[in-house]
């Protein structure tokens, strides 16, 4: 059976009007019916040639097997759906990522947990367990945070498609479609053939024609299984006002600059400045919208910025690089303030980093949010638990790193105004020294605060102003003697248990008398290499008041909120707040009632050179009680005075080295009864203990003319008991004071001082 597809001239009206559809409006000629009246069968073969001539206008798509039947508008359509396809699939694998991680997590927590209401579990294990499980959970909750965030993005990659990638993509839908007919043909006819021999074709071939004739006559009866232009597809997402489908001819393509979620990508701002007005970056949908909304705001101040790249979506608001085509960096960051306006962040919440290694690079952070939510807890130190040798971790960077920093030999100078935060460094650093068995801490406060709750773990207190004259003394004296005990073969002095690193903790320094201070600057330079160090805490630090000490002892300087002033003094850089250094920008706390930043810091220590903010952990007054009276009861870490040389130790009152020996057995509190002096006593000579069979008050009565007498004779006048009527008005305990015990010591005859 032949057919014959040749077209009459008077039908090609009709096949052009038959290829079109419902689906594409249009004028449609009437429809093919049967030649006249007869039997049901002749009718229906009376179909079969109207559909020969249809199946005939469709060969372009079932014989040549091209895409030419897709409109333009179509073809842009699938690559745009395509493109989403490709990022929700990214966002997708970067979701299920973060929620397994999560997902650990809580089965640590859930481990842990287990593991602390374990049969036979020890005190010192349940804690620690406790502890793995809070740190578990609330990495698990950070995790969960970041696999909502990446969620919660919203595709911002449309960009209208080009001529050019039409034509390149109705040829490659073609190409397939070719490669699928051609693997049909083979299938059906090639195998087959080589199998069965011509037989089989034959059969094969009178198949075919009989599906031809099928298919012509389904085409004549059924119009909408005719080929005609197909119905657009729908777009997968919501194009932004504005947003063309096909860009206009001679446009660059765009390509996809849909970042992957959580910032992967990094998009880049056109060459050519964007059009437009700044706006808040809130409204920003995406990495390319927050992109040119920083490109416009920095447009706006008058600043020649040829690109905005890397931008990152972060936890805490976006970061992005922003590239100088002319003047410097310094330019840039003196708009700070008026940028924060354009982009609508608070006040402080636009931070700059020149780069060093590009010059007309600066690094961009926008705060949109609190970059330190959640903050993690502060760390738990079980009492005689580290070393100082090892580093102290002083709270979390905006990089989500934490800022550890090794104590041991390092000057420390933290600089913080009124509201600052000031006490929360402070405690951090107290805390960890007093957790550690080879370090003490000397409370130096002329304001009487000292450490507050951890004020009974210091080695020394001293508040008034002789007291201070007598403490930096010691640490003086203790310095140098250190310094001659060292062999010539020794750079440092070896910190043990038995001879611990000495930290002279001076808050307020500006209250301390002009000798005073310069006592402070004596042991800051003397002082490192024999581990007897100062941590100085000021309000300013200019040069009226801590002198030039700062660039050459103080290895780590920390400031919270703090006076511009101060910054290129503490930094020890003339251009330090053009190198993002920026502790001024940050907001001192009015009250309890609104935190601002108080707490967060710049730092300058080993290993940590560049400007990134970062926050204190939170050491609460009675969590810090608490740790008070656990490390009392395990015992602290104590230190004897000692006299400037060996060869006069012995010359010593042994009546007061034994007093001071009380006091460090029982954790040197603030003031020790006379019956606890006198019980310590009896440990250490017979001729204590000649009064145990008498009256309490006798006993008391008879120790306390022999240390006196022993006292007088060493030419120690000052040390006596005192009574207690704060703790008793009726029967007021009496006792020593270890202010008044430490301070006999300074002012031994010089026979005895050293």
């Amino acid at each position: 059976m032949s057919i014959d597809l040749r077209l009459e001239p008077d039908e090609e009206e009709i096949l052009e009007g038959e290829l079109l559809d419902d689906d594409d409006p249009g004028p449609r000629p009437a429809e093919p019916g049967p030649a006249g009246p007869g039997p049901w069968w002749r009718r229906q073969l009376d179909h079969v040639p109207a559909g020969l001539r249809i199946l005939a206008g469709e060969r372009a798509a079932w014989l040549f097997v091209t895409e030419d039947h897709l409109s333009d508008q179509a073809v842009a359509l699938h690559i745009l759906n395509g493109r989403h396809q490709v990022w929700e699939a990214a966002r997708g694998a970067e979701h299920t990522a973060l929620a397994a991680r999560a997902a650990q997590q809580l089965a640590a927590a859930d481990t842990s947990g287990a593991a602390a209401q374990a049969q036979g579990v020890t005190p010192a294990g349940h804690t620690a367990a406790k502890r793995a499980e809070l740190a578990a959970r609330t990495a698990a909750a950070q995790w969960e945070q970041k696999a909502a965030a990446v969620l919660a993005l919203t595709y911002t990659g449309h960009a209208p498609v080009t001529p050019g990638e039409i034509g390149d993509h109705r040829r490659r839908m073609s190409h397939r479609r070719r490669i699928r007919l051609a693997l049909t043909v083979l299938g059906t006819y090639g195998l087959p053939g080589l199998l069965g021999g011509l037989p089989t074709l034959a059969v094969e071939g009178a198949a075919t024609g009989a599906a031809v004739v099928l298919a012509a006559w389904g085409k004549s009866v059924l119009p909408r299984w005719r080929s005609g232009r197909r119905a657009e597809p729908d777009l997968a997402y919501t194009m932004p006002d504005g947003g063309q489908v096909i860009a206009p001819a001679g446009q660059q393509a765009a390509g996809n600059q849909a970042a992957a979620p959580g910032g992967a990508g990094s998009p880049t701002a056109p060459s050519a400045p964007p059009a437009g007005n700044p706006y808040p970056i809130r409204q920003a949908q995406g990495v390319q919208q927050a992109g040119e909304c920083i490109h416009l705001a920095l447009l706006a101040e008058g600043l020649a910025v040829g690109t905005v790249t890397d931008i990152a979506q972060e936890r805490w608001g976006w970061r992005a690089v922003a590239h100088l085509t002319k003047g410097r960096p310094s330019g840039l960051v003196a708009k700070l303030a008026d940028l924060e306006v354009l982009l609508g962040v608070r006040e402080g919440g636009v931070m700059a980093q020149p780069q060093k290694a590009a010059a007309g690079s600066v690094v961009l952070r926008v705060l949109t949010g609190d970059p330190f939510d959640p903050m993690p807890p502060h760390p738990h130190y079980p009492p005689r638990s580290n070393s100082i040798l090892k580093p102290a971790t002083l709270g979390p960077s905006m990089d989500g790193t934490p800022t550890q920093v090794t104590l041991a030999g390092q000057n420390v100078m933290v600089i913080a105004v009124s509201g600052g935060g000031k006490s929360q460094i402070v405690r951090n650093v107290v805390d960890y020294i007093t957790s550690c068995t080879d370090a003490i801490a000397l409370d130096i406060d002329p304001t009487g605060r000292g450490f507050g709750p951890l004020r009974r773990l210091a080695a020394m207190r001293a508040y008034d102003e002789e007291r201070i004259d007598a403490v930096l003394d010691w640490a003086i004296r203790e310095a140098e003697i250190r310094t001659e005990r060292m062999g010539d073969d020794v750079d440092n002095w070896q910190v043990t248990d038995d001879d611990p690193a000495v930290f002279a903790i001076v808050d307020e320094h500006p209250q301390l008398t002009k000798e005073q201070k310069q006592k402070v600057i004596k042991l800051s330079r003397i002082g490192r290499k024999a581990r007897v160090t100062v941590v100085l805490l000021s309000q300013d630090a200019t040069s009226d008041v801590v002198g030039d000490a700062i660039a050459d002892t103080f290895g780590i300087r920390i400031m919270l909120p703090s006076r511009k002033a101060d910054v290129p003094l503490v930094v020890g850089s003339d251009t330090a707040v053009n190198e993002g250094w920026m502790p001024h920008r940050l907001i001192p706390s009015p009250g309890d009632w609104d935190p601002a930043d108080a707490g967060c810091f710049y730092i300058v220590a080993p290993g940590l050179r560049d400007p990134i903010l970062r926050k204190a952990t939170h050491l609460d007054a009675q969590a810090a009680t608490l740790r008070t009276q656990e490390r009392l009861a395990a015992g602290t870490v104590t230190i004897t005075p000692e006299p400037a040389d060996d060869s006069v130790g012995e010359e010593l009152p042994p009546v007061l080295m034994a007093i001071r020996a009380a006091f460090e057995k029982h954790g040197d509190p603030e003031f020790l009864t006379t019956d606890e002096v006198l019980d310590h006593l009896a440990t250490i000579g017979d001729e204590w203990r000649k009064w145990d069979g008498q009256e309490p008050a006798d006993r008391r009565r008879e120790g306390v003319k022999k240390i006196g007498k022993e006292l007088k004779e060493a030419g120690i006048k000052d040390l006596s008991t005192v009574r207690r009527f704060d703790l008793d008005k009726k029967n007021p305990p009496s006792g020593y004071w270890l202010s008044s015990v430490e301070k006999a010591f300074t002012s031994l005859p010089d026979e005895n001082a050293a």
